[in-house]
């Protein structure tokens, strides 16, 4: 009996140990059950306080009418009448003529500019002179402070030969027209020739009578004494002077304030830094300065102090006086008849003078935009004609 109470004793042990081991196993999940009740939503916070309205802002219209007034425009216009670029006469003389128009009618200019280098030039029928918009393009803003737009003033490609004409900023705009169409290997030839002209008006045939023909060169008066035939001989120790516009044509501003283009020793000068438009614009004095285009001593005054008129320290009387001198030796050489080209054969020595003589006068600055190659140009010049 006691075996069999100890052995019910183990078995039900066995079963208690059994049953706990199999009750620590987790058995399947609960479906969820529902969702509680939401909450009330809390009170709103009080409004914060409104700021300060700003300051209003200009009127749309006041950036326009810093220049835009019927009197500022009538004031610029009226400086304009004094300008060469408003004289109809540059139009009427070039303005249709594909080869002069880009730089005498508002048309062609404007045309140039969108033209790739060497496209040729168009005659037009009815050209119309340099006016604002030749200049002056739209705005692309009207935000304040807008600069008045340009039609150009990156750098200029020479039209002679290829160099960059840089002033670093709007004096660009004036270099496109205001510079040599020719420079001076234009002229001399490799090889001999001969061209024959005939004369038949009578101041014509008075000053070609006595032309320079070159060696072996002659003039021929018909027997009515109403044709004047003249053979000019040029060898290879001479130049033949092709054109009664011949030299650099015209204007040549650009290439004299750089400092080249002319017989002599390179040189930039000091005004080139300012430009054109800083002497030739700025500050506005009676009828010169701003969009007369004419210089302003008030201007010059800025670096040039007291100075009363453009010939500081006599330099361009005493330029003008080397110019009498050297036109008057070409003169006597034939290469001009007063003061302009003749078609003539000239040696390589006076046509070396007659170029930077031709570039000295169609700069008509007398001496002033770069007076230290302008003495280099006079110089060559003197030398030349044995002055």
């Amino acid at each position: 009996m006691k075996h069999k109470s100890i052995l019910k004793f183990i078995l039900f042990a066995f079963i208690c140990a059994f049953m706990a081991a199999s009750c620590t196993k987790e058995g399947p999940q609960g479906a969820n059950g529902e969702n509680g009740v939401n909450g009330e939503n809390g009170v709103n916070g009080i409004n914060g306080i409104n700021g300060t309205d700003g300051t209003p802002g200009v009127d749309g219209n006041m950036s326009c009418l810093v220049c835009h007034t019927k009197a500022g425009m009538d004031a610029l216009n009226g400086l304009y009448a004094y300008s060469g670029h408003n004289a109809a006469a540059y139009v009427s003389y070039a303005g249709g003529r594909g080869g002069c128009s880009p730089c005498h009618s508002n048309e062609l200019f404007l045309n140039s500019l969108s033209q790739a280098p060497g496209v040729a030039t168009i005659d037009i029928d009815y050209p119309t002179k340099i006016s604002c918009s030749t200049c002056h393009a739209n705005h692309q803003s009207l935000e304040d402070d807008i600069p008045a737009p340009l039609t150009l003033s990156d750098a200029v490609v020479s039209i002679a030969d290829g160099t960059i004409l840089d002033f670093k900023g709007p004096s660009n705009l004036c270099a496109t027209c205001h510079q040599s169409r020719r420079d001076k290997s234009y002229y001399p030839k490799s090889e001999a020739k001969t061209f024959k002209r005939t004369f038949t008006k009578t101041a014509d045939i008075a000053s070609y009578t006595h032309a320079a023909v070159g060696p072996a060169g002659y003039v021929q008066l018909n027997a009515t004494e109403d044709t004047l035939t003249v053979v000019f001989d040029v060898p290879t120790t001479h130049v033949y002077i092709s054109s009664t516009h011949a030299g650099p044509h015209h204007g040549p501003q650009a290439n004299t304030l750089l400092g080249y283009g002319g017989y002599g020793t390179t040189s930039k000068g000091t005004h080139a830094s300012v430009g054109c438009t800083g002497c030739h614009m700025g500050t506005v004095e009676g009828t010169t300065g701003g969009h007369s285009f004419n210089p302003s001593l008030v201007n010059c005054n800025t670096c040039h102090s007291g100075a009363t008129d453009f010939d500081i320290n006599g330099k361009r009387t005493e330029f003008n006086t080397r110019m009498a001198a050297i036109q008057a030796a070409l003169e006597e050489a034939g290469a001009l008849h007063d003061g302009h080209p003749m078609y003539s054969s000239v040696t390589m020595a006076e046509f070396q003078a007659f170029w930077n003589f031709m570039m000295l006068y169609e700069d008509h600055s007398h001496g002033v935009h770069n007076p230290p190659y302008f003495e280099t140009l006079l110089t060559e010049a003197e030398t030349a004609l044995g002055l």
